[in-house]
């Protein structure tokens, strides 16, 4: 009969993990080489022969790359969500949507993708990953140290935002979203260089993705909070800018002669509005798909390296919704 894996590891008096580590060839750097070594001697030594069927299995060997992402309501994930798809195809593989809204969903997309047995995983909350994964992971725009990540240069599009709006003359600056996201809690100490005052639209929101009809809403939160408008808004995203603008209109507001607006995203239907926005831009969904794709590739070959970062540079797309200070916007 011949000897299990688990025999084998009694005889070598070593956790049965080691000499699975070693001979699915996955010890370097984690097992010392003496030790793999001997490991590999006494396998064949004893005539163990590793079942791969079974090990393939145990290693998740289904050639599919699991995807879990905000709701493609937004435009923007929408596009991201095809170009995922088409560049997980063109490389061998078969992509696992799963996508959330609610923290809830957050949870039971990440286990959905776990017990699909797939082999890598692209996640944008990868806080509901468990430390023992032994997959490739990539985080998007929510970096953890425990994977590689794809981030957006959140940092410097809240600068170059900011120093527009100051060139402009403005000197107040509303945020239209939650006030838990990483850009509202770091607005003010960036806006404070620029020596401009920042005030908040929102408590903490439901986690969930943000549409026009939320951009509505949070102006009406924006003026019960805080009373009077600011010269200048940031929007959480394009939808809710669009939204924004909708709603200041309504309200007898004139965009950007009252009130200028800065998005982010730079969805296509953005220049075509009236007035066409103004927004921070990243790189294509294509690009930022294939550098993805780079990440989980490049940690199937070296499943132990430390984790990667790679930050997307944004830019300035300037159209139509930002204007100069006058005594009215100041309002």
């Amino acid at each position: 009969m011949a000897m299990t894996m688990t025999e084998l590891a009694k005889r070598l008096n070593l956790s049965q993990s080691t000499v699975s580590l070693v001979l699915n060839n996955r010890d370097k750097g984690r097992v010392r080489p003496e030790l793999a070594e001997r490991i590999r001697q006494e396998a064949a030594a004893t005539g163990f022969r590793l079942n791969r069927a079974a090990s393939d299995l145990r290693r998740r060997r289904s050639n599919t790359i699991g995807v879990a992402l905000p709701s493609p309501q937004n435009g923007y994930h929408a596009t991201l969500i095809f170009e995922l798809h088409q560049e997980i195809i063109q490389r061998g593989y078969c992509p696992v949507f799963a996508f959330f809204e609610t923290e809830e969903e957050q949870k039971n997309s990440t286990q959905l993708l776990l017990n699909s047995n797939v082999e890598a995983i692209i996640t944008g909350e990868p806080r509901w990953l468990p430390d023992t994964l032994e997959l490739p992971v990539v985080s998007f725009y929510s970096p953890d140290c425990r994977f590689d990540s794809v981030e957006l240069g959140n940092e410097a599009a809240l600068h170059l935002a900011l120093k527009y709006l100051h060139r402009l003359g403005h000197r107040s600056v509303g945020w239209l979203g939650s006030d838990s996201e990483w850009r509202a809690q770091h607005l003010p100490e960036i806006a404070a260089v620029y020596g401009m005052s920042v005030r908040l639209s929102a408590e903490k929101l439901p986690a969930k993705t943000l549409v026009c009809a939320d951009g509505m809403a949070l102006v009406d939160q924006y003026r019960k909070r805080n009373g009077s408008l600011p010269s200048a808004f940031l929007a959480h995203n394009d939808m809710v800018a669009m939204g924004a603008i909708r709603q200041l209109h309504e309200l007898g507001f004139r965009v950007p002669d009252e009130v200028s607006m800065i998005g982010q995203d730079d969805l296509a239907d953005t220049r075509y509005t009236i007035p066409a926005l103004t927004t921070i831009a990243y790189e294509t969904p294509a690009y930022i798909a294939q550098t993805l794709l780079d990440h989980i590739f490049r940690r199937m070959n070296d499943p132990v390296g430390e984790p990667r970062r790679t930050i997307i540079p944004p830019r300035l797309v300037i159209r139509e919704s930002c204007a100069a200070t006058s005594p009215v916007s100041a309002m």
